[in-house]
């Protein structure tokens, strides 16, 4: 993938005051700073899956947290990183608070880039990445509904290469986070991580019942 430092830079204040408090700040300093070449080196060893890629930051997002891990020699446990995780989010929670999946606008918002990837996706770009995300929108609960479904994941087979699977059902659990942040509920039956067929997305207000 070509890198993209964005995601790193925006999560490393959060990152790095997770580990000063579980570790110390000496450590704290050491792992980030290591973590930050070892974030290029994930993502340009990552496949390509198309620079214009609309979902291409879910990748790169994912792996700002997947550095600090590797750095640390897995040391780091995932529990750790899991609050580094959750911190993270918290640390913009604004951003995901200005949708409201309670609204028809919000909804269509949250779906806006997954139907733009869905379009963009062609079987010419498949061709051409044949390992990036596949979405379809199989079995949607009832009309209207914010759903879609993930059926390859290059996040989850990346995680596997690398050795560090452990780490995609927090990557998993982040998606409940931030449609929590935008006031909304994520009803889930399965995941990729957790060895299912695909990771489904139906996503309804908080305010609202499925």
């Amino acid at each position: 993938m070509k890198y993209n430092g964005f995601y790193f830079w925006m999560f490393k204040s959060p990152m790095k005051k997770v580990l000063a408090e579980k570790y110390g700040r000496e450590y704290a300093a050491d792992i980030m700073k290591k973590s930050k070449k070892v974030y290029r080196e994930l993502v340009e060893k990552a496949d390509d899956i198309g620079d214009d890629n609309p979902m291409a930051y879910n990748e790169l997002f994912a792996l700002a947290f997947v550095a600090p891990y590797v750095a640390s020699e897995k040391k780091i446990p995932p529990e750790t990183v899991q609050e580094m995780m959750r911190r993270s989010l918290y640390h913009i929670k604004w951003y995901f608070a200005k949708t409201d999946l309670n609204t028809d606008k919000g909804k269509a918002e949250n779906k806006k880039s997954v139907v733009k990837y869905a379009k963009w996706y062609t079987p010419e770009k498949e061709a051409e990445y044949p390992t990036s995300f596949k979405v379809d929108f199989v079995g949607q609960p009832y009309e209207g509904a914010c759903y879609y479904r993930i059926t390859r994941c290059p996040i989850c087979s990346y995680a596997r290469n690398l050795g560090v699977s452990e780490l995609m059902p927090l990557f998993c659990e982040l998606d409940e986070v931030m449609i929590t942040l935008q006031h909304g509920v994520l009803h889930r039956k399965q995941t990729l991580a957790n060895g299912g067929e695909y990771c489904d997305y139906f996503i309804t207000g908080n305010k609202e019942r499925p």
